[in-house]
């Protein structure tokens, strides 16, 4: 007569163990490769973009509203700041130059600002918004108004 098997044995627990953690290393590993991706795709877009007269108008009426609604600012997008040329280093910095760093589309708002809405009183700013890990993570393009006119 044999011994029956154990119904559970030390070497069942280490390979489900195991197992299960190379399923989240894979899952892992497919998210970053996701990730990874989706930057590429998203840099392509913002270094190849066109500011169109329908983008101009539609910032515009968000600005209005954010005027209206008693704000001092709007951050009218974000983007990685790993796509700036320096990684987003002058604009956590202050640095002079700062706005030389800004890729494609980006810095075309900032030009859009300078040409349109400097004029008009507005103020440009981009600023780090997040520090994941303690590293620069995406960056704000905010215009900005007084309070008041004085």
């Amino acid at each position: 007569m044999t011994d029956p098997k154990p119904a559970l044995t030390l070497r069942d627990l280490f390979a489900a163990k195991a197992a299960a953690a190379e399923r989240r290393r894979a899952e892992a590993e497919a998210v970053d490769a996701q990730k990874k991706a989706d930057l590429a795709l998203f840099s392509e877009r913002v270094q190849t973009y066109q500011i169109t007269d329908e983008d101009r108008e539609r910032a515009l009426t968000r600005i209005r509203r954010a005027f209206e609604a008693g704000e001092r600012e709007l951050m009218l997008v974000k983007f990685p700041s790993m796509l700036c040329e320096d990684g987003g280093r002058r604009i956590n910095n202050h640095l002079e130059g700062w706005q030389d760093t800004l890729p494609g589309v980006m810095h075309k708002i900032y030009e859009w600002w300078e040409k349109d809405l400097a004029p008009g009183g507005f103020t440009f700013a981009a600023r780090i918004i997040d520090y994941p890990g303690g590293m620069p993570g995406d960056v704000g393009i905010f215009i900005g108004w007084p309070q008041t006119l004085d």
